[in-house]
């Protein structure tokens, strides 16, 4: 089978030994004796008992091949579920004995058998059949007496009779003529069919039962006759099969096979009148159970069926977590299993549904999740399709949710929910498969809370149990808006190149840069530490390539990835190893955006006693290389550095960490010398404040009166909006040059800007 191919299991019983996977060939084989070897004695009754799926027909199966192998009996197989009525039920049990018997190169015996079986049948159902006809036409017949008197002959029974009476009933009854005329046509056909009869009536029913006995005892094999499906029966249909078997079980050398589901007939059997279980003991001598499947078998097949499905899809392969899985099916799912149908369901949809979600690259759902899910969608579809709801709950997402006795208990009341929906004998299944799904919930359960690289590590396996990735389990792809696993490996093989790295992470909207960094987390611990100083290179050049925006809930891209190096960094033990690795890398290529904030962020943790990623040594060291590429930066091309994004941090970062505490300032003095690029400087430092009012959100432009005189004094800035006063400004220049005078007026205002974006 190729990669694209997909084959559905059947559950269909098998038909030969060589199929059997529960190792019932040698029971099937010694039923198959027992069969062949009853001969010259009245008929026997078996009954071969088992559950929905538990194998019947599979046993039956093998147990035939057997027979047909040694020729030890002659087999007629009768499903009385294809036939709907009672009369249509007692015919076509005869008609299709006679006609097997006959079947192939018949003896005369077996054509004498065949014409006697007819013969029987024929007087059997005779009565029922007249009574059949007749109860058809009663309404048109009930107001003449001559017709009554017409089918009177009819019973007795000859066609001149029939003919005599019908035309003078015709006669009679003008005003009837359509519906007579059809019925006499009936009553014509129907007297045909008793003139043949009557011949045959001749002999009673016992001698033609003692006729059919003397021929039965005379075969040197017995008849089997199997009745199959009989649990699916209504309980007249129950009724009229069961009593058929006991009306003729005194027949030599016939042997009734009998496959049902024993609780299922015996409340049929009960509807119909009868006591069940009494019922049935009276006629069945010898009952069979099919034998119990041991579960050491029934995992071997499944585990087949699992090996065959992971043999096609590499994707799930790669990243299959053997402990997990473990755990999962041996607390989950395995007692969704109890037969071999059960088996081949759950095979065949999963099958299908890995193939939609296996990904391009690697997988894009946890394998072992999948397997799971796919137990509750085939055995309590229900809870299934009810899980999506409670999506927020589930993934311990919800907002604002606090881990307090009142979100517990709607946890608990949520997942009792969820295990109703569930079939009765599967919810203690449900109920287990749930938790272990979800350990996001495992602090309501085992009061036991995981530490954010844990979570991370559930988020990069695309754990159901993750927000970002629960709802490609149930739409059954990948949503578009989500990161797919496979960008995530193919950034991940990329670490340790940058230009490849940062071309395809650059390719990617803002607000989407942001998210992929942030789910690169959990595949740090595959970055290659032998390749280390390529890997941060890597980082240093993508923060100066990726967006900057932030919200109040998000980090900007550039922020992903300054977390993303601080983690790459604390998996070399050493601090003064860390220091050297940021060191070298920065000494051969760009990285002023990262450098810059990795520095901002380790100062800060000194200042709270808190420890940093870095040794104290090797970040006076970085802190030196920084300033000396931020001055090269920044005389190199005035005009370039004035214009750079980033300008304002920069400006900070010299006076912060360059001499005498003013360097920013002093540079800005030095090169802001025209309105042009005043303004410039003055548009840098526009911010942009998000006011909240119950009709809807204000944005406000303003220019902190602080920065202004950090990096530049306010004397200064005075001076240059008096020079500009005096000239034409274009609308945007005008709008600049208002906030600067708004700030140097006021003051307090201008420093009450609460969070800028």
């Amino acid at each position: 089978m190729t990669n694209d191919d997909l084959q559905f299991a059947h559950d269909r019983p098998i038909a030969m030994q060589q199929h059997d996977l529960l190792d019932r060939a040698g029971f099937a084989q010694r039923l198959a004796l027992a069969i062949s070897s009853w001969k010259n004695q009245e008929s026997l009754v078996i009954s071969l008992t088992g559950s929905w799926g538990s194998g019947k027909s599979s046993i039956k199966n093998m147990a035939l091949e057997q027979l047909a192998a040694i020729q030890g009996s002659q087999v007629i197989e009768f499903n009385p579920w294809q036939w709907a009525g009672q009369d249509k039920l007692s015919s076509a049990f005869f008609e299709e004995i006679s006609r097997v018997v006959q079947r192939k190169n018949p003896t005369e015996a077996d054509k004498q058998l065949a014409k006697v079986l007819r013969r029987y049948e024929h007087r059997l159902n005779a009565g029922a059949a007249v009574l059949s006809g007749t109860a058809k036409w009663a309404p048109i017949l009930l107001g003449s007496a001559l017709v009554t008197t017409a089918l009177g002959s009819v019973a007795e029974g000859t066609a001149a009779q029939v003919t005599i009476w019908t035309v003078s009933a015709v006669s009679w009854l003008g005003s009837l003529a359509p519906w007579l005329k059809q019925a006499a046509e009936w009553c014509t056909k129907r007297s045909k069919n008793l003139d043949q009869e009557a011949k045959d009536s001749e002999l009673t029913l016992s001698q033609i039962r003692a006729e059919l006995q003397k021929l039965l005892s005379a075969r040197q094999k017995p008849l089997l006759i199997v009745l199959d499906d009989l649990d699916r029966l209504s309980a007249e249909q129950l009724k009229a099969m069961f009593q058929l078997v006991k009306a003729h079980m005194d027949f030599a050398n016939v042997v009734f096979l009998l496959l049902f589901q024993r609780d299922t007939v015996e409340q049929g059997l009960q509807r119909a009148g009868f006591d069940g279980a009494d019922y049935l003991e009276k006629i069945i001598q010898v009952p069979f159970s099919v034998p119990a499947i041991s579960s050491g078998q029934l995992e071997a097949v499944l585990s087949g069926k699992l090996d065959a499905i992971l043999a096609n899809e590499q994707q799930l392969q790669q990243r299959f977590d053997k402990a997990y899985w473990d755990q999962m099916f041996q607390r989950g799912m395995r007692p969704f299993f109890g037969n071999l149908r059960h088996v081949y369901r759950y095979a065949s949809t999963l099958a299908f549904h890995c193939r939609l979600l296996r990904g391009t690259e690697v997988a894009e759902v946890n394998a072992v999740d999948l397997f799971a899910l796919e137990c509750l969608r085939v055995f309590a579809p229900e809870t299934y399709a009810d899980m999506p709801r409670h999506k927020a709950l589930l993934t311990n997402n919800e907002p604002f949710a606090r881990q307090d006795e009142p979100q517990r208990a709607r946890i608990n009341q949520v997942i009792n929910h969820l295990v109703f929906l569930a079939p009765s004998t599967h919810k203690p299944a449900t109920r287990q498969l749930l938790q272990e799904m979800f350990p996001t919930l495992d602090w309501v359960f085992k009061n036991t809370e995981y530490d954010r690289q844990t979570q991370l590590r559930w988020l990069i396996n695309s754990r159901v149990c993750c927000d970002d990735v629960f709802d490609r389990y149930f739409e059954l792809s990948v949503p578009e808006q989500d990161v797919p696993n496979s960008l995530l490996h193919e950034l991940a093989r990329r670490i340790v190149d940058s230009g490849p790295f940062t071309t395809l992470l650059a390719s990617h909207e803002e607000d989407r840069q942001a998210e992929i960094l942030q789910r690169l987390f959990g595949l740090v611990d595959e970055f290659p530490l032998e390749l280390s100083l390529a890997v941060v290179q890597t980082l240093l050049q993508a923060g100066d390539v990726v967006g900057r925006r932030m919200s109040f809930t998000n980090w900007s891209p550039r922020q992903q990835v300054v977390r993303l190096l601080r983690l790459f960094l604390l998996r070399h033990d050493d601090e003064a190893a860390r220091s050297q690795l940021v060191i070298e890398a920065f000494a051969v290529g760009p990285g002023l955006v990262v450098v810059e904030q990795l520095l901002a962020s380790e100062y800060a943790l000194r200042r709270k006693a808190d420890f940093g990623c870095l040794d104290d040594a090797g970040l006076e060291q970085l802190k030196s290389a920084y300033l000396c590429n931020l001055r090269e930066l920044a005389e190199r091309d005035p005009e370039a550095f004035l214009a750079n994004p980033d300008f304002e941090s920069y400006l900070y970062d010299l006076n912060r960490y360059g001499e005498g505490g003013d360097e920013g300032r002093r540079w800005s003095e030095r090169h802001i010398t025209s309105t042009t690029r005043f303004l410039q400087f003055a548009q840098t430092l526009v911010n942009t404040r998000s006011r909240y009012s119950g009709d809807g959100v204000t944005h406000i432009d303003e220019i902190s009166l602080h920065s202004l005189d950090e990096l530049l004094g306010k004397e200064c800035c005075a001076d240059w909006v008096a020079r500009l006063d005096t000239g034409e400004l274009s609308a945007d220049a005008s709008q600049i040059l208002g906030l600067v005078k708004e700030a140097l007026a006021h003051p307090a205002r201008s420093e009450t800007a609460e969070w800028n974006d």
